[in-house]
C-alpha cells in the first residue's frame, strides 16, 4: 500500500509542481517585500520625489507646471484624465478590477482548467502558482516605487488635495512609477495563462486573450484616473508579465520549483525509494 501510494505520488502527470518549503520561504518574502512598505511607508517613503518631472510643488491647484515631462506621457495624460469617466469612478474602477475581478478569475481558472495531465490537487497548486506570481510581482513593484518615488500626474499638474485618494501630502503621492494595479492585473492574468499553456489546457488561448485586456483595462483606468502616466502603466505590466511567465515556468516538473526528482521501485514485500533530498 505504502509503495503504491508513493508511486502514485512521485509519478504524477500534471505538467507543473511545487515545491511547498521553496514556496513557502520565496512567497513569505515576497509578502513581506510588499506589506512592509505599505504599512510603514510613512516612515521609509521619501519625502519628495526623485523623479519630478519639474518642478516638485505641492500638488495643490494653481500649482502645476508641464516642466520637463517627456512628450509620450504629456500627451497620454492629456488625452486620457478623466475621458469617458470622472477621475474618482476611473480609480474606483481600477481598484475593482485589479484587486476583486481580476483575482477572482483568475483563482477559477486555475482551480477548472489544468489540463488533460491533471491529477488530484492540481487546481490548488496551479492557483498556488498563480498567486506567487502576484506576490513577487507587487514585491518588486514596491522596491522600484521607494527606489524612483516620481510623482504622481495629479499631483505634478497640481490637481491634488489635501485629503482624500487625490492627497497630495500622502507619501503615496510620489509612487508614481510603476503602476502596481496594472503589475497586479498582468502577473495575474499572464500566470494563469502561462500555467495553462504549460498543463496543455485548451483555455490557454482564451487566457493569453483574457491576459490582454486585464491588463489594457487595469493601466487604461488608472491613466483615466490621473493616478500613472503611460510609461507608469507600461513598467507595472513589463513588471508583471514577466513574474508571470518566470513564476510558473519555474514551476514546470522537473524544474527548480518543483518537487525533488524521486523514483520508486516497489517491488513486495518491499520497496526502494531514491532519489535527491
Amino acid at each position: 500500500m505504502i509503495a503504491v501510494a508513493l508511486a502514485l505520488a512521485l509519478t504524477a502527470s500534471d505538467k507543473v509542481d511545487v515545491r511547498p518549503e521553496a514556496d513557502l520561504a520565496l512567497a513569505s518574502a515576497a509578502l513581506l517585500g510588499t506589506a512592509i512598505p505599505e504599512l510603514f511607508k510613512t516612515e521609509i517613503a521619501p519625502a519628495h520625489c526623485r523623479l519630478c518631472d519639474g518642478p516638485d510643488n505641492t500638488g495643490l491647484p494653481g500649482t502645476g507646471s508641464r516642466g520637463s515631462l517627456n512628450a509620450v506621457d504629456a500627451w497620454s495624460h492629456d488625452a486620457l484624465t478623466g475621458w469617458l469617466v470622472t477621475r474618482g469612478a476611473a480609480g474606483a474602477a481600477s481598484s475593482v478590477v485589479s484587486y476583486l475581478l481580476v483575482p477572482a478569475g483568475a483563482a477559477i481558472g486555475a482551480w477548472t482548467a489544468t489540463g488533460p495531465h491533471a491529477t488530484e490537487g492540481a487546481g490548488w497548486r496551479a492557483a498556488a502558482i498563480v498567486g506567487e506570481s502576484a506576490l513577487v510581482s507587487a514585491a518588486l513593484v514596491q522596491g522600484v516605487k521607494l527606489a524612483v518615488a516620481r510623482k504622481r500626474p495629479f499631483v505634478r499638474y497640481g490637481h491634488g488635495e489635501t485629503s482624500g485618494t487625490y492627497d497630495a501630502t500622502d507619501p503615496d503621492s510620489h509612487a508614481s512609477f510603476p503602476s502596481g494595479h496594472t503589475a497586479l492585473a498582468t502577473s495575474l492574468g499572464v500566470a494563469l495563462a502561462t500555467t495553462a499553456t504549460i498543463e496543455e489546457s485548451r483555455a490557454a488561448s482564451w487566457f493569453w486573450g483574457g491576459a490582454a485586456a486585464a491588463s489594457i483595462a487595469a493601466g487604461s483606468l488608472r491613466m483615466m484616473a490621473e493616478k500613472h502616466y503611460l510609461t507608469d502603466v507600461a513598467a507595472g505590466a513589463l513588471i508583471g508579465a514577466a513574474c508571470g511567465v518566470v513564476v510558473p515556468l519555474l514551476h514546470r516538473r522537473g524544474g527548480p520549483l518543483s518537487s525533488r526528482s524521486m523514483s520508486v521501485a516497489a517491488q513486495a514485500p518491499s520497496f526502494t525509494l531514491t532519489g535527491r533530498f
